[in-house]
């Protein structure tokens, strides 16, 4: 018997290559939900996706069976649906708690603060409608603005003086909530801690710019550990101070990759 497996915001490219897979004969893969209405809308809530997702498992499930795994590759809203999804379907997934952390720009840094202190940039959160804004950061120019939740570098900004400053808040104030709004519904579904309940999803990070070589580590994690599979590489643009692709194999010290 084929083994279910759902994938958010499947695409027909995606199923045919996920198709190649070796024991693929063994796997039925299904769409849960289309891009665009996970990726593509104007507005969108957390929660109303989230239970179309349900209606639509309960719904297919009729006539296929078992769920037996469920695949976000997109970011945010897909990458939170998937743990609360398979916690009630009983598969294993991260704890939804440990994907916020990771998701919520301000939260992952804290925890990193705690693990790592002497390599995490200086950082504070800064209320965009607050009175007063540029009196909470804490920073030296220049620093990088950007909301807890975006993706795709939107909404940050490289902050030189004032001026950019108050540019940016007005810029970040316009558009911040068509993520940060579905971001708090998300939040929701957790216990958070004090400081973050007040650095909420419509905050943002205010944080020091690092230099350095840029890579990153590919891999799982299953039952507390992690497995790394092989490290990219990630050259900057040095116009816009953003990586521009991946490189693999990784030209990093072979320490770096745990080898």
């Amino acid at each position: 018997m084929s083994r279910n497996i759902f994938i958010l915001a499947l695409e027909e490219q995606q199923r045919k290559e996920l198709e190649t897979l070796r024991h693929a004969d063994e796997l039925s893969f299904h769409g849960l939900l289309d891009v665009e209405t996970l990726i593509e809308p104007e507005s969108f809530s957390f929660n109303r996706l989230l239970e179309q997702a349900r209606q639509e498992l309960k719904q297919t499930t009729g006539s296929v069976g078992s769920v037996d795994a469920i695949i976000a590759h997109w970011d945010f809203p897909t990458s939170v649906m998937v743990p609360i999804l398979c916690k009630e379907y009983s598969i294993p997934a991260p704890p939804l708690e440990s994907v916020l952390k990771c998701e919520h720009k301000y939260w992952s840094r804290v925890e990193q603060k705690k693990a790592i202190p002497e390599h995490v940039p200086d950082f504070c959160s800064v209320d965009p409608f607050a009175s007063d804004p540029l009196g909470q950061v804490t920073l030296d120019y220049p620093f990088w603005l950007k909301p807890v939740k975006a993706f795709s570098s939107q909404l940050g900004f490289k902050i030189e003086n004032a001026e950019q400053f108050h540019a940016a808040i007005e810029e970040t104030r316009q558009a911040i909530h068509h993520f940060g709004d579905p971001f708090n519904e998300a939040l929701e579904h957790v216990d958070l801690p004090p400081e973050i309940r007040q650095a909420n999803g419509n905050t943002c990070i205010a944080e020091q710019i690092i230099s350095g070589r840029q890579g990153a580590p590919e891999g799982t994690m299953f039952q507390g550990e992690f497995n790394v599979h092989g490290v990219f590489d990630q050259p900057v643009d040095k116009g816009a101070m953003l990586f521009d692709r991946l490189e693999y194999p990784s030209s990093m010290p072979e320490g770096f990759s745990g080898g």
